[in-house]
């Protein structure tokens, strides 16, 4: 099985518009998911990696934030909860280990991957710029 052509087209098009991303994924490979990352930061969001899981029909992007500060659970939780009601198109969670994440699900079928991809990027890397600093209160 060779890369899923969703995955062919949305690199296609980060590479048309200049956006610099890495395959994790062979070209030919027995594969069920492929994987692209792609690194931003902002002007309050450290350099931080997205990646994207896709399969044949779409693609769920993930990016972890960081780790909570010991003892700051509860705290975690509810700025979690807090920014998942705020926030419709990114959902972020707080592992068992205190990690803290966001991810985000958009269908990708090759001839809307490009734009459906790089919005749905975009849209994250925004979104992690702007609650950023509210994270950083329980972060380690």
């Amino acid at each position: 099985m060779d890369m899923y052509d969703n995955s062919v087209a949305l690199m296609q098009e980060m590479r048309a518009a200049g956006i610099e991303y890495r395959s994790d994924t062979p070209l030919e490979d027995d594969n069920l998911i492929d994987t692209i990352r792609v690194g931003w930061e902002g002007s309050a969001l450290p350099r931080t990696v997205v990646l994207f899981r896709i399969n044949d029909r779409g693609a769920h992007l993930e990016a972890t934030l960081g780790t909570m500060c010991a003892g700051r659970r509860q705290e975690a939780l509810e700025l979690v909860n807090a920014l998942n009601v705020e926030y419709r198109w990114v959902t972020f969670h707080l592992d068992e280990d205190g990690t803290i994440a966001c991810s985000s699900d958009v269908y990708l079928v090759p001839e809307v991957a490009g734009l459906f991809g790089i919005a749905s990027m975009g849209r994250m890397f925004d979104t992690l710029n702007e609650v950023y600093p509210r994270l950083c209160e329980v972060l380690a």
